[in-house]
């Protein structure tokens, strides 16, 4: 290989990791702007703990618009849990997602 193939490739890299960051910072926008309604009373240092619980909850609904992943958890076949570790305080929280699905119906 050579060196500018390399480094082309290293480029390629790059830009592919910038996009894919950016769409998983675009994620937590949701979390974000929920947590600033109805926590924006608190402190900036409680509402980032808030909202980095809340981009927990965020990625697992996000695991549900996958068919296969939805369709185990629906015959309990597949648990999805949630966890936050505060390393200053040094706690763990962990929850599970509280899945309510309603069965399809048609309209005539």
């Amino acid at each position: 290989m050579s060196t500018e193939s390399y480094e082309d490739a290293l480029e390629r890299l790059g830009e592919l990791l910038s996009i894919f960051i950016e769409n998983w910072v675009k994620i937590g926008t949701s979390a974000k702007n929920k947590i600033k309604q109805e926590y924006g009373d608190l402190s900036f240092e409680e509402q980032c703990t808030h909202c980095e619980k809340e981009a927990v909850n965020v990625t697992l609904g996000n695991l549900l618009s996958y068919p296969f992943v939805r369709e185990r958890v629906e015959k309990g076949k597949l648990a999805l849990r949630g966890a936050h570790y505060d390393f200053v305080s040094g706690t763990f929280e962990l929850w599970e997602l509280d899945v309510k699905t309603t069965p399809a119906f048609a309209f005539s």
